[in-house]
C-alpha cells in the first residue's frame, strides 16, 4: 500500500509538473503579454501626444525668439513654472522634442514585440493542450484492443511532429519577444543609472540566449521528424539455408501448417540471445547482411540442451506471432515505437537544459508514456497466446518445461560465452576453434545447473518485446511447479548422446564450430580495440605532474588588509580630535593596539603564504596521490570515485574502495578532512595554480582512469583466458 501511495503521488507530481510547463507557462506569457500590450498603448499615446504638443511649442517659441531673442518665457511644468530666455528656450524644447520622438520610435518598435509574446504563448498552448488531449485519447483507446492500439498510435505518430513543433516555435516567439520587450521598454526609463544598465544587460543577455535557444531547439526538431524511421535490429548469427537443414526447414513448416501460421523466410541460428522472431529489418554480423521479410532466430547452446516437445513449444510459441494481429503489431507497430522512445531521448540529450525546448520533450515522454500500460498489456496478453498456441504442438508440461530450461541454459550460456571473450588470442587453424555450444553442453553435464527458482521471477530475453514473468506464464498454461515438472527441467545432459539439433542440421558440429569462430573473432576485435583505447589512456598520464596552491591572490588580499589596518590606525592616532576622540590616549592607545595587532597579523599570514607557495600542494604521478596534507600517497585504484568542489572553498575530494587504507592528515591542515567512517578524504587548497577547477578535474581523471587501465592491462598480461566477470559467474557453478 505504502509503494503504491508513493507511485499515485510520483504521478501526481509529474502530471502537476507537465501541466505547469505545457499549460501554465504559456498562460503566465499571455498574462505578461497582456500587460506588456497596456504599458505599450499608454507609453505609445504618451510619446504621441509629447511630440505632438513639443512640435505646437516649438514653432510658436521659435516665432517669438525671431522677432524678441531676449523675451522672457514662463513655462508651466511638473512642478514649478520655469522662466527661460526665447533663444534658451528653443535649444532645450528642441532637445525635448528630440527625446519626445526616439520614446516614439522606441514605443513603435516594442509594440508588435507584444503581439510576438501573446501569439506564441497562445501558439504554444494551443500545441500543448491539443498534445494532452491527443495523447489522453490515443491512450484511453490504445486499451480497447491491439487493433485500436496500432491505429491511435499511428495517429499520434502523424500528429507529433507538429504539435511539438508548435510547443517550440510558439514558446520559443513568446520568450523572445516578451524578453526583448522588456529590453527595448528601459530606453524609455528616464533615471537610467548604473542599476538600470545591470537591468538593461540582464534583459539583453536573456534574449540572447531566449534566441540561442530557439536556434537550437528548432534544429534539434529535425530529430523529431525523423523519429519514424525505424533502425535494424542488429544480431549475430548465420541464415541458414534449407539445403544446410532440410530437417529444420520441414520441421518449422510442419509446425507452421499445424498452427496455420506464416512461415518464415529466414532461419538464423546464433550463440547469443533468445529464441524470438521478428518482422523488422535484422542487420546480421558478421557477414553485415541485412535480412527482410518474416526472420526466425534461433540460439544454438539452447538447440543443443532441449528436447524436441521443448523446441516444438518453444517455435511454435514464436511462429504464433506471425499469425493474427501479431503480424501488423510486430512489423508495424514495434520497430516504430522502440525507435520513437529513442528519437525522444535523443532529443531530450539535445535540449541540454535549453528551457525552450523543455515543454516539447516534457510533452512528447508524456505522449509515449500514456501508451505504455497498453503497450505493456497487450504484450503481456499476446505472450500468454503464444505460449498457449505452442503448448498445442507439445503438451502445457512440455512449455512449461521449456520456460524453466531456457531460464537455468541462460547463466551457463552467458559463462561460456564471458570465458571465451577474454580467452587466448593463440587460436592457429580451423580445427583448432573451440566449439563453444559443446563447452556450454559440458559444463552443464560436469558441474549440473543453477537454483531454478530464484530465475521463475525473470523474464525471456527479446530484443524487442519485455515478456511477462516466467512463473506467471507457466501458471497461465495451467501447470504446477512441482518436483516432476523441475526433475524435467533440470535433466542432465547425457553424455555423448546425439541432441535433437544433430537431426535438425546435415552439419551441427561444424555450424557450432562457425558461430564459435565468429564469436572469438569480434572478441578478439573487441579486445585488440578495448587494448588500444586502454593504452592510449595510459599514455596520456605517464608522467607526474606537480601542482601547488594558488596563494598569490590570498597574499594581495592579506597586505591590502594590512594596508587598511595600518591606515585606519595612524589616521586615529593622528586625526583623533576630527574624529571626536579629543585627547583619550587610552582610546587612541587600544585602537593603535587593535590596528597594529590586525596588520601584522595579516602581513604574518602573507608571509606564512608566501613561503607555502614553494612547496608543492600535489605530485600526481602515475600510480598515487602525493599530497603535502596527507601522511602517505593514496594510490589511484584505491579511489572509488573523486569530485573537485570549487563553490565556497577549492576542493579536492576522494571515495576510497573499502580496502583501501585511510591515510592521517597533518595538523596543519585545517581546511582539509578526513571521513573515515564514509572513507571520504577532503584536501583543501585555495586553488590550484595556473589551472582552473574543470582543468584540475580532468587531469585527476586522467590519473585516475589511466591506473585503473594499466591494472586492466597487466591484468590482461598476467591471466590472458581469464577476466572479472567470468570469474563471477563461475561461482554459480
Amino acid at each position: 500500500m505504502a509503494q503504491t501511495s508513493r507511485r499515485q503521488e510520483t504521478r501526481k507530481i509529474a502530471s502537476l509538473g507537465l501541466a505547469a510547463w505545457v499549460l501554465l507557462l504559456p498562460i503566465a506569457l499571455v498574462s505578461l503579454g497582456i500587460w506588456q500590450t497596456q504599458r505599450a498603448a499608454e507609453t505609445l499615446e504618451h510619446a504621441r501626444r509629447s511630440s505632438a504638443e513639443l512640435s505646437t511649442t516649438l514653432a510658436q517659441v521659435k516665432n517669438i525668439a525671431a522677432s524678441d531673442p531676449t523675451a522672457i518665457l514662463t513655462f508651466q511644468g511638473a512642478g514649478e513654472p520655469t522662466s527661460l530666455a526665447a533663444l534658451v528656450a528653443v535649444s532645450q524644447i528642441e532637445a525635448a522634442l528630440s527625446q519626445a520622438d526616439e520614446e516614439l520610435e522606441i514605443s513603435q518598435i516594442r509594440r508588435p514585440l507584444v503581439w510576438g509574446t501573446i501569439g506564441g504563448a497562445v501558439l504554444a498552448f494551443f500545441g500543448g493542450a491539443l498534445g494532452l488531449m491527443a495523447a489522453g485519447i490515443s491512450g484511453i483507446r490504445a486499451r480497447v484492443s491491439q487493433r485500436q492500439l496500432i491505429a491511435s498510435f499511428q495517429r499520434l505518430r502523424s500528429l507529433l511532429p507538429s504539435i511539438l513543433a508548435t510547443v517550440v516555435i510558439g514558446f520559443s516567439i513568446g520568450v523572445i519577444s516578451a524578453a526583448l520587450f522588456e529590453a527595448v521598454s528601459m530606453g524609455l526609463w528616464a533615471d537610467f543609472t548604473t542599476g538600470s544598465a545591470k537591468l538593461f544587460a540582464v534583459a539583453v543577455v536573456l534574449a540572447v540566449i531566449a534566441a540561442y535557444s530557439a536556434f537550437t531547439a528548432l534544429r534539434g526538431l529535425k530529430d523529431v521528424f525523423a523519429l519514424f524511421t525505424p533502425e535494424p535490429l542488429v544480431a549475430a548469427g548465420r541464415v541458414i539455408e534449407e539445403t544446410e537443414a532440410p530437417e529444420l526447414w520441414r520441421f518449422v513448416r510442419s509446425l507452421a501448417g499445424r498452427q496455420h501460421a506464416l512461415l518464415p523466410d529466414t532461419i538464423i541460428v546464433g550463440l547469443g540471445q533468445g529464441f524470438f522472431v521478428t518482422e523488422s529489418q535484422l542487420r546480421l554480423w558478421p557477414e553485415d547482411r541485412l535480412v527482410t521479410g518474416r526472420s526466425l532466430y534461433l540460439p544454438a547452446a539452447y538447440l543443443d540442451l532441449l528436447d524436441q516437445a521443448e523446441i516444438a513449444a518453444i517455435i511454435g510459441h514464436e511462429l504464433a506471432h506471425f499469425s493474427g494481429e501479431d503480424t501488423t503489431y510486430s512489423q508495424q507497430f514495434t520497430p516504430i515505437y522502440a525507435g520513437l522512445w529513442r528519437a525522444l531521448a535523443a532529443l531530450r540529450r539535445a535540449d541540454g537544459g535549453r528551457f525552450v525546448l523543455y515543454p516539447a520533450v516534457k510533452l512528447g515522454f508524456h505522449a509515449m508514456q500514456r501508451f505504455d500500460h497498453a503497450v505493456a498489456h497487450w504484450s503481456r496478453l499476446r505472450e500468454f497466446d503464444a505460449d498457449r498456441s505452442g503448448s498445442l504442438l507439445a503438451t502445457p508440461a512440455d512449455a512449461a518445461s521449456a520456460l524453466i530450461r531456457t531460464g537455468i541454459i541462460a547463466p551457463a550460456v552467458a559463462y561460456v560465452l564471458q570465458r571465451a571473450y577474454a580467452g587466448p588470442d593463440d587460436t592457429g587453424s580451423d580445427d583448432a576453434w573451440p566449439d563453444l555450444v559443446a563447452q556450454t553442453t559440458e559444463l552443464v553435464t560436469t558441474n549440473g545447473w543453477s537454483d531454478p527458482m530464484p530465475l521463475l521471477g525473470d523474464r525471456q530475453p527479446h530484443p524487442t518485446d519485455s515478456h511477462p514473468p516466467t512463473i506467471q506464464r507457466i501458471s497461465a498454461l495451467g501447470v504446477e511447479i512441482g518436483d516432476d515438472l523441475l526433475r524435467r527441467a533440470m535433466r542432465q545432459p547425457e553424455p555423448g548422446a546425439r541432441s535433437f539439433a544433430d537431426d535438425l542440421f546435415s552439419d551441427w558440429a561444424g555450424l557450432c564450430r562457425l558461430l564459435s569462430k565468429d564469436f572469438i573473432d569480434d572478441a578478439r576485435m573487441m579486445r585488440d580495440r578495448r587494448r588500444e583505447v586502454l593504452e592510449k589512456v595510459v599514455a596520456g598520464a605517464s608522467q607526474e605532474t606537480v601542482v601547488y596552491d594558488n596563494v598569490k591572490p590570498m597574499i594581495w588580499t592579506m597586505v591590502i588588509v594590512a594596508m587598511i589596518f595600518a591606515g585606519f590606525g595612524l589616521t586615529v592616532v593622528f586625526l583623533s580630535g576630527q574624529l571626536g576622540l579629543g585627547y583619550d590616549e587610552f582610546a587612541q592607545s587600544l585602537i593603535a593596539a587593535i590596528t597594529a595587532f590586525g596588520a601584522v597579523t595579516s602581513l604574518l599570514y602573507a608571509a606564512f603564504l608566501y613561503r607555502s607557495a614553494a612547496r608543492p600542494l600535489m605530485v600526481l604521478t602515475p600510480d598515487a596521490l602525493l599530497a603535502s596534507r596527507l601522511d602517505k600517497p593514496v594510490a589511484w585504484t584505491d579511489v572509488a570515485g573523486y569530485a573537485v568542489y570549487a563553490s565556497s572553498r577549492f576542493a579536492l575530494r576522494l571515495w576510497l574502495n573499502q580496502d583501501a587504507p585511510v591515510p592521517k592528515k597533518h595538523w596543519r591542515a585545517i581546511y582539509s578532512k578526513i571521513d573515515r567512517r564514509q572513507r571520504i578524504i577532503t584536501l583543501g587548497a585555495l586553488g590550484i595554480k595556473g589551472m582552473k577547477a574543470a582543468d584540475f578535474s580532468a587531469l585527476v581523471g586522467r590519473y585516475h582512469q589511466a591506473a585503473y587501465a594499466r591494472q586492466e592491462l597487466a591484468a590482461a598480461m598476467l591471466h590472458p583466458s581469464r577476466d572479472a566477470s567470468a570469474d563471477e559467474t563461475a561461482g554459480k557453478y
